[in-house]
């Protein structure tokens, strides 16, 4: 198995992949998060930018914007955060705060959450919705034995009377009934992961039952996947959940160990993927609130903030927009990426990201504006020093002087901070 940024074993694994290679449709890889035309391939130079896996000069690699676990080409990989763990699982937590954050939690006693784990919480989340749109249907043949004769006749008054009959008899040859394979499919899905942890069995207890009722049975082999995903009892709009739903299941399935040896399932390429930026916004979004709490309990000052606001013409949409009481503005934009201070191929990312910022407070009418980094060499950095400020402040701590946690408190009071600086100095 390739995973935590160390080299793989064999010199035919020393590859860099790239998301068009995942997308071209001799894969299953699915998306847990996020709009497929957010993974639309990034062609730079004539070569896919939008990189999953990039090998560097020394044979180690280095991971993009996505985290995840699947199988490609006969090796397993699995993606994790270029951020470290400690972040990886502060994101896997923003995904389904109801699994990972509540008393019953999935989570592991420290916090840990694996990130399967992921999976299998989509998974449930999606069953779930498909459930209220009733189980989808196929039409079954009748046996002929089984016939049964439609409408009615006064066999004493048509013989009395020898009247002809007018009416039309007509024997039902076909009904509708649950597409047993399909609920087969998901009810292994769904007895392997309560298998992993049983707590997953707890946020819907129904579901088995609901499943069961449908099965009539158990799935016979891993070719019944395929057959469930290309019945067209799901290719209805109305059971769109269930599809999804099996896409889930397939890499469930495939990726349980009963199954990883089958000479059905070696050759094949499946997992899922997240898209990390996505996840970090929705994360920073958790932290800004906090910080927010800090400037209304210590400093009387008290911001609303609104989450992907478009301006007034609705040409631009901000990661973030603070407003206060005076209808002053602030615009935070979040980036899932090392803010590189030196000369380099990245530095033209960030003077990009710079420029964008400007767009915002000139768009929004903002007072200053905030680019949010996941790591930067100093903690804090003023960019610009205009009528309107933009400031640089990182979530983690580089080079790492603190733990996880002290950098993210540290964070917290920074932005609480320069907000701070900046109101005070305006009023």
């Amino acid at each position: 198995m390739f995973k935590d940024n160390s080299s793989c074993d064999h010199v035919t694994h020393q590859k860099e992949i790239t998301f068009d290679e995942l997308a071209k449709g001799k894969t299953d890889i699915i998306f847990l998060n996020g709009r497929h035309d957010k993974f639309k391939p990034k062609i730079k130079d004539d070569k896919d930018a939008h990189y999953i896996l990039k090998k560097c000069e020394d044979g180690n690699y280095i991971f993009g914007n996505y985290i995840g676990r699947f199988a490609f080409e006969g090796q397993e990989y699995v993606i994790n955060s270029r951020f470290g763990k400690e972040l990886e699982a502060k994101l896997l937590k923003t995904i389904d705060s109801a699994f990972f954050s509540s008393g019953g939690s999935v989570a592991g006693a420290s916090g840990d959450i694996p990130m399967d784990y992921v999976l299998y919480a989509s998974f449930i989340s999606r069953l779930k919705l498909a459930k209220l749109s009733g189980f989808p249907s196929v039409y079954k043949k009748i046996p002929f034995r089984d016939y049964a004769l439609h409408g009615s006749l006064d066999v004493k008054n048509f013989i009395k009377k020898d009247q002809p009959f007018m009416g039309k008899i007509s024997s039902r040859k076909s009904s509708r009934v649950p597409d047993e394979v399909v609920a087969r499919v998901l009810l292994k899905a769904y007895d392997i992961l309560v298998r992993k942890n049983p707590k997953f069995a707890l946020y819907d207890k129904e579901i088995r039952n609901f499943l069961l009722a449908n099965a009539n049975g158990e799935m016979k082999s891993v070719k019944d996947i395929n057959v469930a995903l290309n019945s067209k009892s799901v290719m209805n709009e109305l059971y769109k959940d269930y599809k999804i739903a099996l896409q889930i299941a397939r890499v469930i399935i495939l990726q349980d160990s009963r199954y990883a040896n089958e000479n059905a399932v070696k050759n094949l390429n499946f997992g899922y993927l997240l898209y990390a930026p996505n996840l970090f916004e929705l994360y920073v979004k958790g932290l800004i609130e906090e910080a927010l709490k800090i400037l209304r309990e210590k400093h009387n000052l008290d911001f609303m903030l609104l989450y992907q606001w478009p301006n007034d013409d609705e040409r631009y949409r901000v990661d973030y927009l603070l407003k206060d009481k005076k209808d002053r503005t602030i615009v935070i934009d979040a980036k899932y990426r090392y803010f590189c201070e030196r000369c380099g191929y990245c530095n033209e990312t960030d003077m990009s990201n710079l420029v964008q910022i400007g767009k915002y407070i000139a768009a929004y009418k903002a007072k200053m504006g905030i680019l949010v980094y996941a790591r930067n060499c100093s903690c804090h950095k003023v960019l610009s020093e205009n009528k309107e400020p933009i400031y640089l402040i990182n979530v983690l701590d580089c080079p790492s002087k603190k733990d996880f946690n002290e950098s993210i408190e540290a964070f917290k009071l920074g932005l609480a901070n320069v907000i701070k600086k900046n109101f005070e100095e305006k009023k």
